[in-house]
């Protein structure tokens, strides 16, 4: 059980600030800044509803209880080591600094010592001339000289930071947005303030709010492993619980000394500087430990890594540490880069890789994240084209339950992470893939209702056909070059609906692509007003695939059984462009 030194209310002004212990975020247990423009709306929402209930008078609304926060305190409390409240508290001190930099820019003496009280009191400031610049909020390794650059080292002769250093980090750009979305809201307010003392009032009583009223509850612990049971506690049921945070905690203490330490960080800096989002990394993390463990879902992935490495970790003699876990992951994170941009090297692997993103088949990242530890991405070209194949012939087409492939492909990366060849783990996935007869039979049944995987089908369809034909144009398929149409229309003109509508409308046969963006006006005309549009187009699968068998031209209205007729006739076109049939290695 964790050991709590004791919980104490604090407000934001008793936390942070020149009279108080520095809070440092310890560069071996803390995460980068995270917060993006929903939860900066949400935390200045609390704080305009708390400032105007404050400003009104209010017992019940004197002080805003914002959270617990975890810190690690020694017996004489010289500074504080923050593991939970990091983005409340970076939060509040950038707008801090917005009311700071606004201040400054009213050019009114008061306004400008205000400014630099503010500055000196809550943001950083120097005891002498020659003293070092002190900080009372020290972010970790990832944002630290960043954030001083960009908030907090800031000149009471120009009223500006340095801001030399460029935003190179997802967690960099996200505080430049914190930062310029709080200025925009408080500049907002000021407009209903025309008077310059009333601009004034209002910056001052925001001020007031933040520093007085802001509460928290400060957890203090003696040790790094306590501030980490309670930290996992606290985040347990929250959004704020993120398993590369508490994995990266957990490395850290478990670390044997500052080697260790430092090769985890290395690991995390790695996996900053690799992904652009944090989903991203989020996203890898599950599929490299289900490459190499086999199927766990997010919500218990972080209950399963440390009971599997504590194992490994506390073994004695240790033949597998923290080290070698580190440096696993930081090489297959740079993989998983590769795969995710699409920026392996190899033209032919890269165009397939681009086909799981339009699919969104994140399924298939553990299988390739595990392959290409040992084999060349050259030499991977038949197993992604064989894992695209079944998943567009069982999930895409067929429609059949998605698990049972997850089970299948996640069970084929663990083998392969264990040592087994690529041609074996080849022969099970292409013995996976539905047969032709399935197929067809999937097919010419199939209603796609999301067009970004009914825009795939008829893309790769299109591509095929352009090859029979000996056409060696490239045609750019992409969002915003070609658009998914319905033949028959979505919403048919009055008359021309067919029975049970909703049932042909989103039938493969019924959908065709056309160059340039949708015209809805055009897309829902009867088909001879739209006939010349598909018989020109430049694209086959339009022009060549009877798509007038649609239209019943001496009844004039809509045919489904043309709808049927289309969509056998691209049923087996589909049998080539996703194959069941492979060389198996």
């Amino acid at each position: 059980m964790a050991i709590i030194k004791q919980a104490a209310r604090q407000t934001l002004g008793q936390l942070i600030g020149a009279n108080n212990p520095i809070v440092t975020v310890p560069d071996d247990s803390q995460r980068q800044y995270s917060w993006t423009k929903k939860e900066v709306d949400v935390y200045w929402a609390d704080i305009e509803k708390f400032k105007d209930g404050r400003d009104s008078g209010k017992e019940s609304a004197s002080e805003y209880f914002i959270g617990p926060v975890v810190t690690i305190t020694a017996e004489k409390v010289l500074g504080r080591s923050l593991l939970d409240g990091q983005q409340r508290l970076t939060t509040s001190t950038i707008l801090l600094a917005v009311i700071r930099d606004i201040l400054w820019q009213t050019n009114a003496p008061e306004a400008k010592l205000s400014a630099n009280n503010i500055q000196r009191d809550y943001i950083a400031r120097k005891s002498g001339r020659k003293d070092p610049m002190e900080y009372f909020l020290v972010l970790s390794l990832f944002d630290r000289d960043f954030f001083r650059g960009y908030i907090q080292q800031w000149s009471e002769l120009t009223g500006e930071c340095l801001r030399i250093e460029a935003a190179t980090r997802p967690s960099h750009s996200l505080i430049e947005d914190a930062y310029s979305n709080l200025h925009g809201k408080v500049i907002s307010r000021l407009q209903a303030h025309v008077d310059d003392e009333d601009r004034l009032d209002y910056l001052d009583s925001l001020r007031e709010c933040l520093i007085n009223g802001l509460v928290f509850v400060e957890i203090q612990t003696p040790t790094s492993s306590d501030a980490n049971e309670v930290f996992e506690t606290i985040n347990s049921r929250g959004k704020d619980l993120s398993t590369v945070d508490l994995v990266r905690n957990f490395l850290m203490e478990k670390s044997t000394g500052d080697d260790e330490k430092e090769r985890v960080n290395n690991a995390w800096r790695s996996l900053l500087d690799d992904f652009d989002r944090r989903e991203d990394i989020e996203k890898f993390l599950r599929h490299f430990w289900v490459s190499k463990h086999g199927d766990v879902k997010s919500h218990s992935l972080y209950t399963t890594i440390r009971k599997d490495l504590t194992g490994h970790f506390d073994r004695r003699p240790q033949t597998y540490g923290v080290g070698a876990f580190s440096a696993e992951l930081e090489n297959a994170a740079a993989r998983y880069a590769e795969l995710i941009t699409r920026n392996t090297g190899s033209v032919e692997f890269d165009a397939s890789l681009g086909e799981i993103k339009a699919l969104n088949a994140d399924a298939l990242y553990p299988l390739l994240l595990s392959a290409s530890e040992h084999s060349k991405y050259c030499e991977m070209q038949e197993l992604i084209d064989a894992s695209i194949s079944y998943y567009v012939r069982w999930t895409v087409v067929g429609r059949r339950e998605s698990t049972l492939l997850e089970e299948n492909l996640f069970s084929v990366a663990k083998e392969l992470s264990k040592g087994a060849a690529l041609s074996g783990v080849l022969k099970k996935v292409i013995a996976w893939i539905p047969d032709d007869e399935a197929f067809v039979t999937d097919f010419r049944e199939a209603s796609i209702p999301k067009q970004s995987q009914s825009r795939y089908l008829l893309a790769k369809i299109e591509q095929f056909m352009r090859q029979e034909a000996g056409i060696h144009e490239e045609v750019v398929l992409g969002d915003g070059k070609v658009h998914v149409d319905s033949v028959y229309p979505q919403k048919p003109d009055s008359g021309l609906q067919v029975e049970d509508h909703d049932a042909w409308v989103n039938r493969l046969g019924n959908l065709t692509l056309l160059a340039g963006k949708k015209n809805q006006a055009v897309s829902s005309r009867a088909y001879p007003e739209k006939a010349a549009v598909y018989s020109g187009s430049s694209l086959l699968v339009s022009s060549k695939t009877q798509i007038d068998a649609l239209w019943d031209s001496l009844a004039s209205r809509w045919r489904t059984d043309g709808i049927v007729e289309r969509q056998a006739r691209l049923a087996q076109i589909a049998l080539d462009v996703w194959p069941s049939a492979f060389s198996e290695g």
